[in-house]
């Protein structure tokens, strides 16, 4: 069992990631706010709960090429993978009106006081934390910002991951068969076990769906930040 983080966090805490695929689409940030204004209809309080981690998009993709070209090795690939994380977190910051970047989860209240949606950039979060615990992120690109999200909410002692996506599921199904399809990297399933709820959004749908990502008996036993 991985220990959480120390500071006291509200039990209803929401871990909502951003995919990369999102990041370059035109209508991001009016379907984003939209979307967390229509939870806040449905759950009082999200946006008092709810924190928002980017993924890696196209500077992840960036530090991938680079490292297929010039072999920068699995360490070192995947520290800047993860600082590609922070960079992206000030993107969908520079998108969303009434957003923040924190580095710290004692940061989040301040946000939520002001009436700020906390983003963690999670880079100094992972080495400070995730790093020197028992079981850390492999340094692998089968490790992607799906993982990462998951690794984070568990730290975080998130009662919820929400993926927003660029694709969408019409029924619920296994986190295994997600990282089989390819929605999910094939750590996911692995790293998430610990997550009681993990739900996916087809962010562009017109009307966006939740659907459930069910907990597997086992999970990829395989397992890059980005």
């Amino acid at each position: 069992m991985i220990s959480a983080h120390p500071v006291t966090l509200d039990s209803g805490l929401v871990v909502i990631k951003v995919g990369g695929s999102l990041l370059d689409w035109p209508e991001l940030p009016r379907r984003l706010a939209a979307f967390l204004d229509d939870d806040r209809g449905h759950e009082a309080n999200l946006l008092k709960q709810a924190v928002l981690i980017a993924g890696g998009g196209p500077f992840a993709d960036l530090v991938r090429t680079m490292d297929q070209t010039h072999d920068l090795g699995d360490q070192r690939a995947h520290h800047m993978a993860i600082h590609a994380l922070d960079l992206t977190a000030q993107l969908l910051s520079a998108l969303l009106p009434g957003s923040a970047v924190v580095h710290r989860p004692e940061e989040f209240r301040t946000c939520w006081n002001l009436g700020q949606v906390p983003i963690l950039a999670p880079c100094r979060f992972l080495e400070e934390i995730d790093d020197r615990g028992p079981d850390p992120l492999a340094a692998s690109w089968e490790v992607t910002s799906d993982s990462i999200a998951a690794r984070m909410a568990i730290l975080l002692q998130a009662r919820r991951l929400i993926l927003l996506k660029s694709a969408g599921l019409s029924a619920d199904i296994g986190r295994g068969e997600a990282a089989r399809s390819g929605l999910v990297d094939p750590m996911f399933p692995r790293i998430a076990r610990q997550l009681e709820v993990v739900e996916l959004v087809c962010l562009r749908d017109p009307e966006p769906q939740r659907r459930v990502l069910t907990a597997d008996r086992e999970g990829p036993e395989t397992g890059r930040g980005g």
